[in-house]
């Protein structure tokens, strides 16, 4: 089948664009739903689907008739279908195989919101699960080490199960991420608690715990000594959250979050946000702008003229109010 085709000829492209793994088994999955969707229907080739064609395929996943289970999917899910959708036409689209994107605004025909905003722990709730792992034990020290990393820096998971020890630099409190997404490089600043937890595992742990003096990882396995592995990332994030008590579900990703939000909030600039995270574009940092209702209401009570309710003279009579009215 010539999607088929396409569908392969893309992931070949993404993954030589130096993405994740994970991504790339992210952007396959809603790819192949579309894929036999067509067949389904009788398209036999990317250059005949139309935009009418692309707002059925996105009204049948809303209201469940073509999903896996026959169920609506939720809105995060959609989104993430959105996104996978629109880039693989885009890249048709550059390959002149498409006059025009079939995808190009077909959420908003539907008036779909396709955007999941992130919601961040608390300064609060970050502290007691990072303080959760306490460093008086090999493990202990490590874990704090990792998640103290990822809480300053904002670094995805991939990209600190990649750091070798010369990615860390000590002295200038930097931290080097090569072949990050999109198979770029950057530096990103390192705060000192993070510093000063992965020096003393550095310096402490790791020594006796290195498979090979070969190994450059500059984070190890407990038990055999290679390199971290990102399922073992996120054993020590659910494992903290689960001893601090923080009733709320936290994967490595939530830290990026937090700290992003964490630093907004604190009146950091976003492109400067922007260049630690290693966002290309500031649309996609610009997802931490959006605030809760609560910060909303707090603005508006400290900031307006009349957020608060005084409480007016006595002699102020209840016709008078009315009449200003």
């Amino acid at each position: 089948m010539m999607f088929e085709r396409y569908l392969f000829n893309y992931l070949i492209y993404l993954v030589g664009k130096g993405y994740a793994q994970e991504t790339v088994r992210w952007r396959k999955s809603p790819l192949a739903m579309l894929g036999k969707y067509l067949s389904r229907n009788g398209i036999r080739s990317v250059t005949e689907v139309s935009r009418k064609t692309a707002e059925e395929y996105l009204s049948s996943l809303k209201s469940g008739a073509f999903s896996p289970r026959g169920k609506p999917i939720s809105d995060g899910t959609y989104r993430d279908h959105l996104i996978a959708l629109d880039d693989f036409f885009k890249w048709l689209l550059v390959r002149e195989k498409l006059l025009v994107n079939p995808m190009a605004d077909a959420h908003e025909a539907k008036g779909e919101r396709p955007l999941r905003l992130p919601h961040a722990l608390t300064e609060e709730e970050m502290m007691k699960i990072i303080q959760a792992s306490v460093p008086t034990t090999a493990l202990g020290l490590r874990d704090r080490a990792v998640l103290e990393l990822l809480y300053s820096t904002g670094i995805r998971r991939r990209e600190l199960v990649n750091l070798t020890v010369g990615d860390f630099r000590l002295e200038s409190h930097e931290l080097f991420i090569v072949n990050g997404k999109g198979g770029k490089d950057r530096v990103v600043p390192v705060g000192e608690w993070a510093c000063y937890f992965t020096e003393a595992y550095v310096k402490n742990v790791r020594p006796w715990q290195v498979y090979s003096p070969t190994e450059k990882a500059l984070f190890v396995q407990h038990r055999n000594g290679r390199r971290l592995s990102p399922r073992s990332v996120k054993d020590i994030v659910e494992r903290a959250t689960a001893k601090s008590g923080v009733g709320r579900r936290v994967s490595p990703h939530t830290f990026r979050h937090a700290m992003a939000t964490h630093m907004l909030r604190n009146h950091a600039d976003l492109r400067h946000i922007q260049a630690i995270l290693g966002h290309t574009s500031l649309r996609s940092t610009q997802v931490y702008t959006h605030v809760n209702i609560e910060d909303l209401k707090e603005v508006v009570r400290r900031a307006h003229p009349h957020g608060r309710r005084v409480r007016l003279p006595a002699t102020t009579s209840r016709n008078k109010i009315d009449g200003e009215a």
